[in-house]
């Protein structure tokens, strides 16, 4: 009881406060607002979460929400004003979304998040040379936004991202792969000093590899950018990353319900790397990668009062 009543105590110091707002700025200062239902009205709106108590989050996000023509966030190049989230949840409400013109701090803050979203990532396509008209609603925006993504801007953030990591060429380079592969530790180290001794690759898969290797004559596994060996291998096929054309991996292991051991001990044999068919294509879609990376270059404010801006997370979230 002590508890429920501190904060009514609060509740109606809160309320007179806002009472107070009100009356200065010209709006609901009439006597109809300080009776019956006008009252109702204005603790609604400072109770934001309707749980019957207005806590000091409730009154000071309707403070900040008061002035609907106040800059409550800025980006490279463009601001969004109060007025401008309240339409944009007004003409597309959330699922939970009772009254648009009185959102609850976690809605407002989620709509304001998608709002600058959207903006950053139009102007890193902007910068990047593809024009975007930023003068349209939401949804033309986006509309840009996606037409650039699935278009140009698409192959521009593909050559960004080779260039800023070559290892990504590799990646995409299809690796012709010799495989040896044995029950035992034991025998791989065996066939592994063979190779280096001068034997062909090939030769000792034909004669040492496990009956679980046998789909692949000679050890012969075909031609595949590093992706596919991955997923073929897992975590075994790291070494490729690293290889050159005669290479011969050190020998690595993996579980294999088709050996009598329940495992696999492997090594990988780089006949070829076919350099004129690397097709980066297969490591993409790059697009949304580079915009991710580039967006948190760009400087955003939020009205402290509101919220602050989280770089890494690339969103509004409340202030402490």
């Amino acid at each position: 009881m002590v508890v429920n009543s501190g904060k009514n105590i609060v509740a109606r110091a809160l309320l007179f406060l806002f009472v107070i707002l009100l009356a200065v700025s010209g709006c609901g200062g009439s006597s109809e607002s300080l009776s019956g239902s006008g009252r109702d009205q204005i603790f609604d709106r400072i109770d934001q979460d309707g749980d019957g108590v207005a806590l000091r989050s409730d009154y000071e996000m309707a403070l900040s929400l008061a002035d609907r023509t106040k800059i409550v966030a800025s980006y490279p190049g463009g601001n969004l004003t109060i007025e401008a989230v309240l339409v944009s949840l007004t003409d597309s409400p959330p699922s939970r979304l009772v009254d648009p013109e009185n959102p609850t701090n976690e809605m407002f803050l989620a709509r304001l998040t998608s709002m600058l979203r959207l903006r950053l990532a139009a102007v890193v396509i902007d910068d990047a040379g593809f024009d975007i008209d930023f003068d349209v609603d939401d949804e033309s925006l986006n509309a840009q936004v996606q037409t650039h993504i699935s278009g140009g801007f698409e192959a521009w953030a593909q050559n960004q991202a080779l260039e800023s990591d070559p290892r990504l060429a590799k990646f995409a380079t299809p690796h012709c792969i010799t495989l040896i592969a044995t029950e035992t530790e034991t025998e791989a180290k065996v066939a592994r000093d063979r190779v280096e001794a001068g034997e062909s690759a090939q030769v000792v898969a034909s004669e040492v590899n496990a009956q679980a290797a046998t789909r692949w004559p000679n050890g012969d596994l075909g031609c595949a950018d590093l992706l596919t060996w991955a997923n073929t291998f897992g975590e075994s096929a790291a070494p490729l990353g690293e290889m050159k054309t005669g290479d011969i991996s050190e020998v690595v292991s993996m579980a294999s319900d088709f050996s009598a051991t329940g495992r696999l001990w492997m090594i990988f044999n780089v006949r070829e790397l076919k350099v004129e068919d690397a097709n980066p294509k297969l490591l993409g879609p790059f697009a949304q990668g580079v915009l991710a990376d580039l967006v948190v270059e760009y400087e955003v404010m939020v009205e402290p009062r509101v919220g602050v801006w989280d770089s890494i997370g690339l969103s509004v979230v409340p202030s402490q």
